[in-house]
């Protein structure tokens, strides 16, 4: 009897165990967190030289080994030099100006994704500098940090939005 109550013990200690490590496996999240004011004013401070055209100062907030999706023609991320060229060649065509924008800072822990983000919303409307003719681009932008850089971007644009802005139709196949 001693050594099945023993064994009892035992199971339940391993059951604790295992009860509390898989409780630290969760993913963890916090809105609060030490590099969040850093995170948001790198993000604002990127936004802020877009609409202003300054390149040199958006790749200024960026990790020289920084990661960016979403700006590309196909699934392939942008480097930091593609990324300065695919804006230098924005900005000599279009102005920026980024409205209804909002920072929510957010810090993940236990997740493929853990690391420091701040995630933005906005509208950028672009304003042909030849034409004047006004696309608006309804855009979100998750941002992870690091230190004081920003070492992985994804865009997320209305691409049809931005289509239709520049005379393109949807044309749906015929039945």
């Amino acid at each position: 009897m001693k050594s099945f109550n023993t064994s009892i013990v035992f199971i339940f200690m391993f059951l604790l165990v295992l009860t509390v490590n898989a409780q630290d496996d969760k993913v963890k999240t916090s809105l609060e967190f030490q590099n969040s004011e850093t995170a948001t004013r790198l993000v604002k401070n990127y936004i802020a030289a877009l609409q202003n055209g300054d390149v040199d100062a958006m790749t200024s907030q960026l990790h020289e080994k920084v990661v960016i999706y979403g700006l590309g023609r196909d699934a392939e991320p942008l480097n930091i030099t593609q990324h300065k060229d695919f804006f230098i060649n924005s900005t000599k065509q279009y102005t920026h100006t980024i409205g209804g924008d909002l920072y929510v800072p957010l810090k993940i822990e236990n997740s493929s994704n853990a690391g420091e983000w701040l995630l933005s919303w906005g509208n950028n409307t672009i304003t042909d500098k030849e034409t004047g003719k006004q696309i608006q681009i309804p855009f979100h932008m998750s941002a992870r940090v690091d230190g004081d850089k920003i070492v992985w971007m994804r865009y997320f644009v209305d691409l049809l939005n931005i289509a239709e802005g520049q005379g393109f139709t949807l044309t749906p196949p015929k039945k």
